[in-house]
């Protein structure tokens, strides 16, 4: 028996309306006054494209290289490990931070470094509040950047997280990838992590261990790289444990145990309490090196939907089928 006219209309409109969770393109970049619920991640099912989320980022020094992992917290926020950052703080003309997002219509998605702030209990090489909040001087662009919300779960023994990583800090196991890479780990109480270490270390109240993979090749520790459990960051990779020997815990600042220095820190900027760096009359490296704008062909037609239903009219049945479109590809610059 053949389907009725307004039965095929009602599977059309399904067929052009219903997401199908190919992730997110957002219409605009990141302003200074961008809610962070408007662009907060949504997990890993929300990707587009090959990436691990907008909100992953590389903090680069003053030579253009490698210097530790980062979390896009808010429009010029980025959360990192504080014993990463802390050699670069006296030389940060030129610092920049990179997304690791891109689509085709990103002519650039790096930031500027202005300011670094600490918590004033941290000491260089010690693990207790091991955290810094880095303040960008301008947003970092993108169609696909994003932000993470911070842990609101309590970490427990036994839970899997993720975390992420480029093999910067283990050059011994194996060569740093230009990509980023991501592992499962587990975690581990503090009296067993106390175990692993014995007296070779002092872990804090703002640690959190995990079990490393057994293979080193699947070891992933470079500074400041996040941890996340679901859709959340709940800890950054902080100075400890590497890949040589993964029968040591990885050892990562919980971030709910320093969440208040988090907000604490986004309040006083808001607020005026804690200044910008002097500007600079020249140019920066950053903008100097900045790669030239490419014209791009625009497409005749916009499609606003992510899917097309096409209604085979060849059969009695008037099957309808659906084709999904990239939208990486039908976004329109």
């Amino acid at each position: 028996m053949g389907l009725s006219k307004s039965w095929l209309w009602l599977c059309f409109l399904l067929g052009v309306w219903t997401p199908q969770g190919n992730g997110k393109v957002y219409p605009r970049d990141i302003y200074r006054r961008t809610p962070k619920f408007r662009r907060a991640w949504t997990g890993v099912e929300a990707n587009t494209g090959k990436n691990f989320g907008g909100w992953l980022l590389r903090i680069l020094n003053s030579n253009g290289n490698f210097a530790c992992g980062g979390a896009y917290y808010a429009p010029l926020l980025v959360i990192t490990s504080a014993n990463c950052i802390y050699p670069y703080r006296n030389s940060l003309e030129g610092a920049t931070v990179e997304g690791t997002a891109v689509s085709k219509c990103d002519s650039e998605n790096i930031a500027e470094i202005d300011t670094i702030q600490f918590p004033e209990r941290f000491i260089y090489r010690k693990l207790y509040m091991d955290v810094a909040v880095v303040r960008l001087k301008e947003p970092i662009k993108g169609r696909l950047t994003e932000f993470i919300r911070l842990c609101t779960i309590k970490l427990q023994p036994t839970m899997r997280t993720v975390v992420f990583g480029w093999g910067f800090d283990s050059l011994e196991v194996q060569k740093p990838s230009p990509d980023p890479r991501n592992s499962s780990v587990t975690i581990i109480s503090l009296k067993e992590c106390r175990q692993k270490f014995g007296k070779k270390l002092a872990l804090s109240s703002t640690s959190v261990c995990v079990r490393q993979p057994k293979n080193p090749r699947n070891c992933l520790y470079d500074g400041g790289s996040p941890m996340i459990y679901k859709r959340e960051l709940c800890g950054v990779v902080s100075f400890g444990s590497q890949c040589q020997n993964t029968s040591y815990p990885g050892m990562f600042t919980n971030i709910i145990r320093v969440a208040r220095f988090i907000k604490e820190t986004e309040e006083s900027i808001e607020a005026g309490y804690i200044f910008r760096s002097p500007r600079a009359k020249n140019k920066s490296p950053a903008r100097m090196l900045r790669a030239p704008k490419v014209k791009k062909k625009v497409p005749v037609k916009i499609r606003t939907a992510t899917t097309i239903a096409v209604i085979d009219t060849t059969k009695p049945t008037n099957v309808v089928k659906t084709t999904t479109i990239d939208p990486l590809e039908s976004m329109v610059c």
